[in-house]
């Protein structure tokens, strides 16, 4: 039996500017920037914040959309969006619509799923912010040991 195999041929389009965006030098400037647009939604979400070697930002991804309640989004959804754009590191950014900012069980748990997979892929996670009413959590400023730990060796971060 002679099987016919179909090919298919994946392009990726990148529109380059002479622009980048702000510089994200910390957690707060990345919270000042994008907090405005994370509290106006009513559902979890989660955005990649993509960053270039200096920490300008070169693309904004949302990844997931969810319930009231929470989110659930794979790991290589997460990366996508660095991986394509070129990033050397990235922030992940999601909101609690309850408004209390502390993470969650489940947000620490990605955190550090995140991080071992950037290890795969030469990637830096910077940080997961966790966004709430007029306030925000930073998971790498709460558990730095998770960073320590998990996360290769650079000059990269915050």
């Amino acid at each position: 039996m002679e099987h016919t195999w179909k090919a298919y041929e994946l392009s990726v389009i990148r529109n380059w500017s002479d622009k980048v965006g702000p510089r994200i030098e910390s957690p707060q400037s990345a919270h000042t920037y994008f907090k405005d647009v994370a509290q106006d939604y009513t559902q979890e979400a989660l955005w990649v914040l993509g960053v270039d070697g200096r920490n300008n930002l070169i693309g904004i991804t949302q990844v997931f959309k969810g319930t009231a309640t929470g989110t659930s989004v794979s790991i290589a959804d997460l990366l996508r969006p660095a991986l394509l754009t070129g990033a050397v590191g990235f922030i992940m950014v999601h909101n609690h619509p309850s408004g209390d900012a502390q993470p969650s069980d489940q947000d620490i748990n990605l955190t550090e799923e995140v991080l071992r997979a950037c290890g795969y892929h030469d990637l830096t996670l910077l940080d997961h912010l966790v966004i709430g009413d007029n306030n925000f959590v930073s998971i790498r400023s709460q558990k730095p040991n998770i960073w320590a730990m998990l996360s290769k060796e650079d000059s990269h971060g915050f």
